[in-house]
């Protein structure tokens, strides 16, 4: 399996690995990383040529572990499919997870100490970050990403290409539109359109981005 990134994320995936000793991995990025420690137990990988070849010869799985600008994660992602890769997903076993009504879209990335709950649908290349909480029965969409310790309360429903920043909560039966951006700390009470980008306590509407 190739990992996508060797920043700050993937040093919490890296921690994973390392515990469960999964073998035939390699890292890619094409900065250097501030984490050597990652290249001193896993190769990095650096160029088209390096994944290619990893693709044809051990493995063509690779697990999206960029966190920010969701364009860019989808461009990561299209990048790496046209090398030959198969985007996959990764489940800390070190998160709970219910059993019970619990569907994950294609390329799901989970880190630790996270909790969903019975009921909870995650669309395609969804990120949840270690210790966020996904109540029961909520529907997240496509390409969202859960910051650290985020809070979804009960039956709240996701657009695609949201994001939700460090720690924010969002109240039970809350409705998200696509593209909408939840500042870190804020406290969803109230239903949030297309596009908006909300923040605050109680969260409320600061802009509407134009989507092109």
């Amino acid at each position: 399996m190739l990992v996508l990134g060797a920043g700050g994320l993937a040093t919490q995936l890296f921690e994973d690995l390392v515990a469960i000793n999964l073998q035939k991995i390699n890292f890619w990025s094409e900065a250097p990383t501030k984490y050597p420690f990652i290249g001193e137990r896993y190769p990095i990988l650096t160029s088209d040529e390096a994944v290619r070849d990893f693709f044809a010869t051990v493995s063509n799985e690779f697990v999206l572990c960029i966190g920010g600008k969701i364009d860019i994660r989808k461009q990561v992602c299209a990048r790496f499919t046209d090398l030959g890769g198969s985007l996959t997903s990764f489940i800390s076993p070190f998160s709970r997870i219910s059993p019970y009504g619990t569907q994950f879209g294609q390329g799901t990335l989970i880190l630790n100490q996270v909790n969903i709950e019975p009921g909870v649908i995650l669309g395609s290349t969804c990120l949840v970050n270690k210790t966020a909480n996904i109540g029961h029965g909520s529907i997240i969409g496509d390409f969202c990403e859960i910051g650290p310790g985020v809070i979804i309360t009960g039956e709240v429903e996701m657009g695609n290409n949201c994001y939700i920043g460090t720690g924010a909560i969002i109240h039970p039966k809350i409705k998200l539109g696509n593209n909408v951006t939840i500042a870190a700390g804020a406290v969803v009470t109230k239903n949030v359109p297309d596009d908006a980008v909300v923040a605050g306590v109680a969260a409320e509407i600061k802009f509407i981005r134009k989507i092109y």
